[in-house]
């Protein structure tokens, strides 16, 4: 292709925000070009308007056809309506729907068309970022070929929390180094000084930088690593059964007869080859992603002896989900499949997994039709980790938590096709592409293990102790009021880790008015925090405010707890006698003492009273709901973290939260309680 004519076709790409498809092999009659749907419940039209209401509404087998988010179609033509000023664009499509294969007109602001693409004719159609990468392969293989897929996603949106940076996406192994983990709320406990594992094993979350290296593609962009762009479907040309069994050698499929469904004998290298023709995927790609899954010793997952499970296999790990126990998870799916799959699909898949060989060949299909010949597009080793490729589902639909799978079965690949002299064929490779990335390739944090952790774990005033409540996490705020008499304090502190270090503590002399004084704590990494107290010299202290140590409280019917006065200034010399009320006692009371007990649903105002000054904290009753742990009403991400907070140990919950957080009544409290509260808010299921 020439360089004008590329750029022409760049720039009808994004004035019309279209993404670049995977298709660039062939030529689309423009008549006839593939899409999917984009929104949920479309319905289906005999002709182009929505005039007539519903008497041109498209049906099959007497019920009205609906397509929904990516339902594949094949646009025949774009049309205008001759009536429908509402919706004057068409698509007239055609799809697949039961059994057989429909047509019908759908308005086009529901369809993405996906526009095809050629592969780099020279150098001047790569991206600046990419040339020099791109230009080394080529000078060493020149049968090589690539594609840049713009993304169309901005290189800074792709490590927020609604990103990669989303809680248990993207992991690390425990044997890797602590520096490469995130620090982020729900990563890692600063008060307890521990690391939260997101998936059984001991797997933690990828700080951003981490992210980020794995992400970029030029450290990639080298012929150890660059299999991670390869296209993954099959090729029978390139991929035979002697490669197969090279990729396999050395693991527990190595040498190794199975028999396939008609009871022949057949090489676990020959099964990868009918998974092969089968799925339309890659039978080096389905043998390094199981020795990538199982490991090349096998494991519960392909043993066929699994507790509970005996007689079943699952040689990918597929819905092996993350939880204490992932691989039962996995053997029930391929014991069962799910409840929403149809019996045509477990033909498909060729559930149950009761066989090596069904194992294998089905999973391969489900493989394939779930990312690589999907809507989804996920045509590589890279795009099934880092789910850029689709834009209206993009980050969630991933294979793999591990950030670093796709460089590792690259190098598989690579030692594969090394050894069978076939590493100059005509490969072609798909490089994404984001915008504004950064002049030059991210690098990866300094690998070290030293503990991050710069929190205290405890901080006063010798003599003073009790003057403020001490939260590690708060740096600042923390006021002791000393009388005239005193000229110097001790401050005193210690941190949570034993390796950080303090400065700042010891005895200080102190004049009249505010004396304010900065403790620094450094990590064992070298990171500061600075923690800050003001202490106040007067001789006569009258009271002030005061304040509660809570303004709000959400509690279930039966909870009880304490609340507690604060007096501003703390060692003020009037009287602290405090006087209590509710202003509703049926939904919440309290003791003398300041002790609050939930008797019926509602909310209550539970009043302090010291001297003249008052404080207030508003107290609501909820029944118990699932998931709702922290009993507002609502189940958020917060009830989430509160459900870390137990499991930590820094937070014990009460009988009613007990209830609340044992989200699949299994009569614990654990992560995956957690995950599905995640996974009702992402709304990848409806209800627990």
């Amino acid at each position: 292709m020439n360089k004008g004519l590329l750029k022409s076709v760049v720039s009808i790409a994004l004035c019309f925000s279209i993404i670049f498809s995977f298709a660039f092999c062939f030529v689309v009659n423009a008549e006839a070009r593939s899409g999917y749907i984009t929104k949920d419940l479309i319905r289906v039209r005999t002709s182009p308007s929505t005039r007539p209401g519903d008497s041109n509404r498209l049906k099959y087998k007497n019920e009205y056809v609906m397509l929904n988010t990516g339902d594949s179609v094949t646009v025949l033509e774009i049309v205008s309506s001759t009536d429908d000023t509402s919706n004057p664009s068409w698509a007239h499509i055609k799809f697949n729907y039961g059994s057989e294969t429909l047509e019908g007109y759908v308005s086009a602001s529901y369809v993405h068309i996906n526009e095809e693409t050629s592969d780099v004719g020279s150098l001047d159609d790569i991206p600046e970022i990419y040339k020099p990468y791109i230009e080394n392969l080529l000078k060493a293989h020149p049968n090589w070929k690539f594609v840049i897929y713009d993304t169309g996603y901005e290189w800074s949106s792709l490590f927020s929390a609604d990103a990669e940076g989303y809680l248990g996406r993207s992991l690390v192994s425990k044997s890797y180094p602590v520096s490469y983990r995130s620090t982020a709320s729900g990563c890692y406990d600063w008060r307890n000084d521990k690391w939260i594992s997101q998936d059984a094993g001991g797997w933690y979350q990828a700080n951003t930088a981490t992210i980020a290296y794995y992400m970029d593609p030029r450290n990639f962009l080298n012929e150890k690593n660059i299999f991670m762009f390869e296209r993954l479907s099959y090729d029978s040309s390139t991929q035979t059964v002697a490669g197969v069994s090279n990729l396999l050698s050395g693991s527990f499929m190595d040498g190794v007869n199975i028999n396939n469904e008609n009871g022949q004998s057949v090489s676990y290298a020959q099964t990868y080859i009918d998974a092969a023709v089968y799925s339309n995927v890659s039978p080096y790609h389905l043998a390094s992603r199981t020795i990538q899954e199982v490991g090349k010793n096998g494991s519960g997952s392909t043993s066929g002896k699994y507790s509970g499970y005996e007689g079943y296999y699952n040689f990918y790990n597929i819905n092996a989900t993350q939880g204490s126990n992932p691989i039962a998870n996995g053997l029930n799916y391929a014991k069962n499949g799910t409840s929403t799959m149809t019996d045509a699909d477990k033909i498909k898949y060729k559930i149950p997994w009761n066989s090596q060989y069904k194992a294998i060949v089905g999973g391969g299909y489900w493989i394939g039709n779930g990312y690589i010949n999907s809507v989804h597009k996920q045509d590589t080793l890279y795009f099934q980790k880092f789910n850029t490729s689709n834009p209206n589902k993009a980050f969630y639909h991933q294979y793999m938590g591990n950030i670093m799978a796709p460089a590792s079965e690259s190098k598989s690949v690579l030692s594969t096709y090394t050894s069978l002299g076939i590493i100059d064929n005509s490969f072609t490779f798909i490089i994404p592409y984001y915008r504004n990335m950064p002049n030059t390739a991210c690098k990866l944090p300094t690998s070290n293990n030293y503990s991050p952790n710069n929190w205290l774990s405890s901080l006063s005033v010798e003599g003073y102790e009790s003057d403020f409540e001490f939260d590690g996490g708060t740096t600042s705020g923390y006021t002791v009021y000393v009388p005239a008499n005193v000229s110097s304090v001790n401050i005193k502190a210690t941190t949570v880790n034993s390796n950080a270090t303090v400065s700042g503590t010891g005895k200080f002399n102190v004049s009249a008015g505010k004396n304010k004084f900065d403790i620094k704590v450094t990590a064992e990494n070298g990171d500061v925090r600075t923690y800050s107290i003001i202490v106040e010299k007067a001789e006569s202290l009258p009271l002030t405010s005061i304040s509660l140590n809570k303004s709000s409280a959400s509690l279930f019917i039966g909870d009880s707890e304490t609340l507690t006065v604060k007096y501003n200034p703390s060692s003020t010399t009037d009287d602290k006698t405090v006087t209590w009320s509710s202003s509703d006692t049926n939904i919440v009371s309290v003791s003398k003492d300041g002790k609050i007990t939930a008797n019926a649903t509602g909310s209550a105002e539970i009043i302090a009273k010291v001297g003249n000054f008052t404080a207030k904290c508003t107290v609501t009753v909820s029944n118990v709901k699932l998931g709702d742990v922290d009993g507002d009403g609502n189940v958020a991400i917060k009830d989430a973290f509160l459900i870390y907070k137990f499991l930590s140990g820094e937070q014990t919950p009460t009988s009613m939260q007990k209830i609340a957080a044992d989200v699949n009544g299994d009569g614990n409290i654990a992560v995956k309680d957690a995950f599905l509260i995640f996974k009702k808010i992402s709304g990848e299921i409806k209800e627990f």
